[in-house]
């Protein structure tokens, strides 16, 4: 490109900026000039606004002198190209949020005409933001991207235009209400603008202003999702997020990142480096709030996936009437502790298989009802005595089975005949009768046997013979 053609690309561009940038401060003075009657609160939004506008214009100006009118000097990097759209899109995305603020929060107390002069700098500040994106595409690329991101942005008006006026509102569901937001942005009017627009839906934000804040925050509170800025002093946001993913997934802590920076490779390692999302600043209200509503009702779903899946492996696992390791688990581990001893080196243990004396009668006399309740008193009594690391389960009916580890023969005959006496002891009450059983076991350790069927087998044996010498009793061997 010649370099007349570019003075007069960089004139227009210039022009571009400085018609809706200066109608964004006459509007401002205007309704400032006619305010006496706001209160307080609502004159610092307008001089908010006042004071984004003014910034805005000074890193335009500062970028346009630095680049703009230095002869051959353009943006050498994309990376250069993000840092400098960053810098001109924070201020803007201050004016954005304040008059959205504005026109959301306090549009009863302010007047008809103020209310169209506020709509009307959302849409300057819009128009200045299309300018900005071609003053940094030419720095970048030249006049062929600028003009093309134009014709785009063209195109894309005409056909939104045609669907007519489209409800933006977004429902926020009340299961994500009141959920806990975290803020991370070394720009104070960023957080403010975020920190209010969230506010007014009900969520719970907090702000932090650093990185190291920030990860000070994460540390100490359970927050439900972060909107981290990428650009901030210190430890910047890709930082945080790498720090955060190391404690915390995706489903577990979401979070959003929001930059100016809107090219696809930043996009991209953003959301490799472990972010759900990505937020392109200036904001877009409809876009935080649906991204943020999105992001929050997909992590309750995988909560209650999770939980789902916690319970459906418990009832997996569990005997349903007495709430122990039911006889799929109990011989699972059994398998499990057994291929230990042979292939890594454990300390063998011991089984246990015990049932209740004359169960038969019980059912017969006082029903099966009453049956269920003696079988979950021995099961308490017994998982009381038999805890971890050891293992105790019902395998069926009246039968259970405990799997004793490292124990020495003396402990797993002071076990069992803690077992058995305490069932001796108990009176069930059952439809005002009190109802009184003993149990029987067998003993077996895995050092007298060759597999899991051979220790099942020996442990069944000694049971049948403690029921034919006697009942009440456990057999250890073949005495």
């Amino acid at each position: 490109m010649s370099d007349k053609k570019k003075r007069i690309l960089l004139t227009q561009i210039k022009q571009d900026f400085t018609t809706p940038v200066d109608a964004i401060a006459d509007y401002i003075n205007l309704i400032l000039e006619s305010s006496a009657n706001y209160d307080e609160e609502i004159i610092d939004e307008f001089q908010n606004i006042k004071k984004s506008a003014r910034v805005l214009r000074l890193n335009f100006f500062d970028a346009f002198k630095d680049y703009a009118e230095q002869q051959n000097k353009n943006i050498s990097t994309d990376e250069e190209a993000s840092v400098l759209r960053h810098d001109l899109r924070t201020p803007l995305n201050g004016i954005i949020g304040y008059s959205e603020i504005l026109l959301e929060d306090f549009e009863d107390e302010i007047s008809a005409d103020h209310n169209e002069d506020l709509n009307k700098i959302v849409q300057l500040a819009k128009e200045v933001e299309s300018v900005i994106s071609n003053f940094v595409e030419f720095l970048r690329h030249g006049f062929s991207a600028a003009k093309k991101d134009e014709d785009i942005s063209t195109g894309a008006e005409s056909v939104f235009s045609s669907l007519g006026k489209i409800d933006s509102e977004i429902i926020i569901n009340e299961s994500i209400s009141n959920s806990k937001i975290l803020i991370v942005d070394d720009n104070k009017t960023n957080c403010d603008v975020l920190e209010r627009r969230l506010n007014s839906k009900k969520f719970d934000c907090t702000v932090a202003m650093s990185g190291k804040e920030a990860l000070k925050l994460i540390s100490q509170v359970d927050y439900d999702l972060i909107l981290l800025d990428v650009l901030m002093p210190e430890i910047n946001g890709l930082e945080v997020l790498m720090e955060t993913r190391k404690k915390y997934d995706l489903d577990k802590l979401p979070v959003i990142m929001v930059s100016s920076f809107d090219d696809v490779e930043s996009i991209s390692k953003c959301l490799l480096l472990g972010a759900n999302d990505y937020l392109p600043k200036p904001l877009n209200s409809t876009i935080l709030l649906a991204k943020v509503a999105a992001t929050l009702e997909r992590k309750i779903l995988r909560e209650r996936e999770k939980e789902l899946l916690s319970e459906l492996h418990y009832q997996a696992i569990t005997d349903e009437l007495t709430q122990i390791p039911n006889r799929r688990y109990v011989f699972n581990s059994l398998e499990k502790s057994f291929s230990q001893i042979l292939n890594e080196n454990k300390e063998h243990f011991a089984v246990v298989i015990l049932d209740i004396d004359h169960f038969k009668n019980v059912n017969d006399t006082y029903g099966h009802a009453a049956g269920d309740e003696i079988i979950k008193a021995v099961s308490k009594i017994s998982t009381d005595i038999v805890s971890s690391p050891h293992l105790f389960g019902r395998i069926g009916g009246e039968e259970f089975l405990g799997i004793i580890h490292n124990a020495s023969e003396a402990y797993l005959r002071e076990m069992c005949e803690k077992i058995r006496t305490s069932v001796e002891e108990l009176e069930t009450l059952f439809d005002n009768q009190n109802i009184k059983v003993t149990i029987s076991g067998g003993c077996a350790f895995t050092n007298e046997c060759a597999n899991t069927s051979d220790l099942i087998n020996k442990a069944d044996e000694r049971l049948y013979s403690a029921k034919k010498n006697g009942r009440n009793r456990f057999f250890f061997s073949e005495e």
